[in-house]
């Protein structure tokens, strides 16, 4: 009798911790669907953001191909229809041309610069010269300086550029500044084999200046004072002389 109820007790025992276990399945489980449920939410708002993203991207792309396509339409037709600004792939490679080039370089070049057409910025020194009887062709000095040396080239230009000079580089003056672009020749056939620029574009970079120099008595004070000093000494010199008289 005693031994069946403690089977009894037993077996209840265990069909308690088989239902306690069941329950704890059944929570754990549905924990789990519960987790999985959020991250397929997660997943989907995110999915929502990249598309809302992406639909804002590919309208902001829309609507720039919009307005560059208005900008293009709205010029005129000669502006993208012109025959003399199409491209020649048969064209050959053109070195003849070397741009902003030193005065001090071309002081110093070889037969590579001869010919080539060269740009430089220089101070107009010196005087204008007649190049030729009638004037209408002139010589002017470029000059530049660069780490204390000064430079110079002699430049061929027309009246109506050289007339474009206000101010010649001298004492007390500063020279137009003229930006010149021209062919360079190593000896000039022309010109008695000058090295020099044939000057086909000038334009004016800065306007020349004068500083003259201002009166400042106090340079004059150690001259003044010397004058003085011979005067004095001359006088007593002459007392000297008539005392021994």
């Amino acid at each position: 009798m005693r031994a069946t109820m403690g089977n009894r007790r037993l077996c209840g025992a265990r069909a308690a911790a088989v239902a306690v276990h069941g329950t704890a399945v059944a929570e754990t489980r549905t924990a789990v669907a519960e987790t999985r449920v959020a991250a397929v939410e997660t997943r989907t708002a995110a999915a929502r953001t990249a598309a809302v993203a992406g639909a804002r991207a590919a309208a902001v792309a829309v609507f720039a191909a919009c307005v560059v396509l208005l900008g293009v339409l709205a010029l005129p037709p000669a502006a993208w229809a012109d025959d003399e600004n199409l491209v020649n792939p048969q064209q050959r490679p053109d070195s003849s041309f070397i741009y902003d080039t030193a005065i001090s370089a071309l002081n110093s070049a070889d037969t590579y610069y001869d010919g080539q057409t060269v740009q430089v910025v220089g101070e107009a020194v010196g005087d204008v010269i007649n190049a030729d009887v009638g004037g209408s062709s002139k010589w002017i000095n470029l000059s530049a300086k660069e780490q204390g040396v000064t430079y110079s080239i002699a430049v061929f230009m027309s009246e109506t550029a050289a007339s474009r000079i206000d101010t010649l580089g001298s004492y007390g003056k500063v020279g137009t500044t003229l930006q010149v672009r021209g062919t360079f020749h190593l000896v000039c056939p022309e010109h008695d084999g000058v090295t020099d620029i044939h000057a086909n574009v000038v334009s004016v970079v800065d306007s020349g200046s004068e500083h003259p120099d201002a009166f400042s008595l106090e340079a004059f004070i150690p001259g003044i004072v010397a004058v003085v000093a011979g005067l004095v000494l001359m006088g007593v010199f002459y007392r000297l002389r008539e005392r021994q008289r």
